[in-house]
């Protein structure tokens, strides 16, 4: 279940994308939960106006399981599986008429930043991709990060004492994964690696991140987009925002400790960013 936004303006059949959201049961707006102020945090609904009001058609879905959608809890569906989940809203979108099939690109944030890039490295009619704080590495990597930051965040522990309380998070998580602990979807993460298909893509990406990213390393982008252009890629865009966090709001911490406060008077997504994302799309999929 979704909403299809189409443009008031202009003749179709129009160019159209499809918004992914990231890791967690989300709804179509990218909404995680009800309760505020988290609510007031629904980014896919501000890029959904704002590219169609570029002229470009927008899908975006709730998850499966997740508001309106039908379907198994998300901790039991694979990121594969829920790239076939974005493949079933491409699908939906080449069958209506108002729609221009040969036009159709994707925008993904955080889990969706992998996911957008494996439906384009499978699917070459896919015409371009925006990626949002995207990762290089396995997600026992990027665990491993997001646990060094919120031990450093601690000023009660020295050096040599933050580096012990890491060793022995990390070592209770490999404990659980002996004992089969971990639902299918945190294996799947666990395990996949998006730089093998980084390389498959040749669609033109657009990857955006935001230098306090305190969830998904900025370096990473960096890496996506040498790998990349290294298999011949030529049209790669990669722009760092600076003082911005992982939900691309402006934040000089970044911490994700410092969310629920943050969204208390921070909730919407910057006119440069919002501009920056509606103007490579114009160029990328208004041209037919």
């Amino acid at each position: 279940a979704g909403t299809l936004t189409l443009p008031a303006t202009g003749q179709p059949p129009y160019p159209a994308m499809l918004l992914i959201t990231g890791s967690g049961p989300q709804e179509r707006d990218f909404l995680q939960n009800r309760q505020k102020p988290v609510s007031n945090y629904r980014p896919f609904r501000q890029i959904a106006d704002a590219v169609s009001r570029k002229g470009i058609a927008v899908l975006r879905m709730d998850d499966q399981g997740t508001a309106c959608s039908e379907g198994d809890q998300l901790e039991n569906v694979t990121i594969q599986a829920r790239a076939d989940d974005s493949r079933v809203g491409i699908a939906y979108l080449r069958q209506r008429r108002e729609i221009d099939g040969s036009r159709i690109g994707l925008l993904g944030l955080s889990e969706g930043a992998n996911i957008g890039p494996m439906i384009a490295a499978s699917d070459p009619s896919i015409r371009a991709v925006v990626i949002m704080a995207p990762t290089a590495s396995n997600g026992y990597k990027i665990i491993e990060y997001q646990r060094r930051l919120k031990i450093d965040e601690r000023s009660d522990l020295t050096a040599a004492q933050k580096e012990k309380a890491l060793e022995k998070s990390i070592r209770g998580l490999d404990d659980a994964l002996t004992r089969g602990e971990g639902s299918l979807w945190f294996r799947s993460f666990l395990a996949y690696m998006p730089l093998p298909t980084a390389k498959k893509v040749f669609c033109p990406a657009l990857i955006l991140h935001g230098d306090k990213d305190a969830q998904c390393p900025v370096e990473h982008s960096q890496l996506l987009e040498k790998v990349m252009r290294s298999s011949g890629n030529d049209d790669v865009t990669l722009i760092i925002f600076k003082n911005h966090n992982h939900l691309f709001l402006e934040d000089p911490e970044g911490n994700y400790s410092g969310y629920s406060e943050l969204l208390k008077h921070t909730n919407q997504l910057s006119d440069n960013l919002l501009s920056t994302i509606t103007d490579w799309l114009s160029f990328h999929l208004l041209e037919k």
